[in-house]
């Protein structure tokens, strides 16, 4: 569970969030929508611990990151995994390489664990016959599908999706959003995504958390998103 109370963040002496309070249960599935420069990622890297706060808390779990020891943060931190708008995959490294690079860092040497946790997260992108590419082999779509099975090959707790779909073409939005919403199906992870993309808001969560100018705007189930009679809401969603 993720608990943000009262949570203020500012960079470079200029306040980029303001009393930001919202809960995410376990089970539950968090899009975060805003216009550009609202705050999202900035909230993001302060839920990783990244950014520090000025004021307020972020409890995961029951650990208050911000407050625990380096070791509590480091573990906490582990338990998260970041699917990145440009999959972020290194360009010397096969997709074997890409997808058990988080193996590789958390220390785990066994060579036979490693190729069949890749295996079985290639298997779940749909892209098990591309072990022995490389990046620069592989399509737009299938580079952000490596970074989903990358991100879920140490089976963390909770995955953030950055505009996951941002750039792509009709068709493979379709594909990516398909296999966004098998981990949803199959409960694998608390999933938290970052992005613009409307028609997409009911498939991959169930909670909506709106930010303008650093603030909530809107704080709740993604059924009552159309609901809201804030005015700049209302103009977002049209």
């Amino acid at each position: 569970m993720i608990e943000v109370d009262k949570l203020c963040v500012s960079l470079n002496n200029r306040e980029i969030l303001a009393d930001i309070s919202f809960s995410l249960d376990n089970g539950n599935n968090l899009v975060i929508l805003g216009r550009s420069g609202s705050g999202k990622t900035v909230l993001i890297k302060t839920l990783l611990g990244i950014y520090f706060p000025v004021s307020g808390s972020v409890i995961i779990d029951g650990i208050d990151i911000h407050r625990s020891t380096e070791e509590q943060r480091k573990a906490t931190k582990k338990r998260f995994a970041m699917v990145f708008q440009n999959a972020a995959l290194l360009d010397s490294f096969t997709v074997l390489q890409n997808v058990a690079l988080p193996l590789y860092e958390r220390g785990e040497k066994d060579a036979i664990l490693i190729k069949e946790r890749v295996s079985k997260c290639l298997q779940m992108v749909g892209l098990e016959n591309t072990v022995n590419l490389y990046p620069a082999e592989l399509s737009g779509g299938m580079r952000k599908r490596i970074g989903i099975a990358r991100a879920l090959v140490y089976e963390p707790d909770y995955i953030i999706f950055d505009e996951p779909v941002s750039g792509l073409d009709p068709i493979t939005s379709k594909e990516i959003m398909f296999y966004i919403t098998r981990i949803v199906e199959t409960a694998s992870a608390t999933l938290i995504t970052i992005t613009h993309e409307l028609k997409d808001i009911q498939t991959i969560g169930n909670q909506i958390l709106f930010l303008d100018a650093g603030r909530v705007v809107f704080n709740g189930k993604t059924n009552d998103l159309s609901q809201s009679p804030d005015p700049l809401l209302q103009e977002y969603l049209q």
